[in-house]
């Protein structure tokens, strides 16, 4: 299924497909709102979507429920058509059903996926150097002018996060050079970009529970403030972590944030950084409670694996360091619940 945003727009006036039986007697249209929420809920995401464009009644319900059944949703499989000599580029997206979904994404042209964040594509242009973020769900749009970021790996070594400001009520996008000193953020609207600095090469960026953390070389953590003065400050961890790895990745449950070893060395080992007590520990037992699922161009996610276990057990692995999580890893993973969720940073 391809569409585009006009056809999105469009979808409450014109009707894609007759909704009544051939006699006319009864309008799917004017079936009973409950048992139609019952019925969508059940959908996978590709059926919620095309759903979503048959009728007003139906694109109200589907937009009143959207973020409940985003929610419910396991993540997606994702592949980028951004070869050079395409004049379109498509998003593919695979559930754990088998059920596909493709999209043309929109100022796709000359340019390259470098990320995923909030539900959102980072595409960066080849020759303008500025990024056009693309929800291919919700099919919102975020640009950020042209970046003194340079971008010349295969693949993209960069790795961006969108957050919320709310006290300017602004997006802002931040961006990480791995293994170099510098973050650039820039706010939308403004037209500039702005940088901080670090005395470690930084390894990994990511926005939990309203905060932004680097960690650097070295598993320093640091906490990135935007205001009133941008700064990053160590946090003062009791414990000191001395991995020997140095390809370290930030993994968030939504209650707690994990550090992840993605080197040949000891792959895959786990850390949980306890807030409470500031020190690293071992993750506790209900750590068997979850899947990582592990993508190289966005951030690693942590999911309970109720109530898919049975669809998650069939593709997963388990690491090789004796813990009895599961790993699925891919080139990219697409979260059907982040495509609703907004990072609100506390600056």
């Amino acid at each position: 299924m391809t569409r585009n945003q006009n056809r999105d727009d469009d979808a409450s006036s014109k009707k894609r497909f007759k909704t009544c039986d051939n006699s006319g007697v009864t309008m799917w249209s004017d079936l009973n709102y409950d048992v139609f929420c019952l019925v969508i809920m059940q959908l996978g995401v590709v059926d919620f979507v095309a759903c979503s464009g048959v009728c007003k009644s139906w694109r109200s319900c589907a937009l009143s429920n959207r973020k409940i059944f985003m929610a419910s949703k396991p993540p997606m499989s994702m592949q980028i058509s951004n070869r050079a000599y395409d004049k379109e580029c498509y998003c593919y997206l695979k559930d754990f059903e088998g059920r596909k979904y493709k999209t043309l994404l929109p100022h796709s042209v000359g340019r390259t996926c470098v990320g995923l964040t909030c539900g959102y594509l980072v595409l960066f242009g080849r020759e303008t150097k500025d990024f056009w973020l693309v929800n291919p769900i919700t099919r919102q749009e975020l640009h950020f002018p042209d970046c003194p970021l340079y971008v010349d790996h295969d693949p993209p070594i960069i790795k961006a996060i969108l957050v919320f400001s709310p006290s300017i009520s602004k997006w802002v996008i931040i961006m990480l050079d791995k293994f170099t000193h510098n973050i650039l953020f820039s706010i939308a609207g403004k037209g500039a970009w702005n940088h901080v600095s670090s005395t470690f090469p930084i390894l990994d960026l990511h926005a939990f529970k309203g905060k932004i953390y680097t960690i650097n070389m070295g598993c320093r953590v640091y906490e990135m403030r935007l205001k009133p003065k941008h700064k990053l400050t160590l946090l003062e961890i009791k414990n000191f972590w001395k991995p020997h790895f140095l390809f370290l990745e930030f993994v968030s449950s939504g209650e707690n944030l994990y550090v992840m070893n993605q080197s040949c060395e000891d792959l895959y080992k786990v850390q949980e950084l306890d807030f409470g007590e500031m020190k690293w520990v071992m993750p506790e037992k209900t750590i068997e409670e979850y899947a990582f699922f592990l993508g190289n161009l966005n951030d690693s996610v942590a999911i309970k694996l109720e109530p898919c276990r049975s669809q998650y057990e069939r593709y997963s692995f388990f690491p090789y360091t004796g813990q009895k999580y599961r790993v699925f890893d891919a080139n990219m993973w697409y979260f059907p619940h982040e495509c609703m969720n907004v990072n609100l940073i506390d600056d």
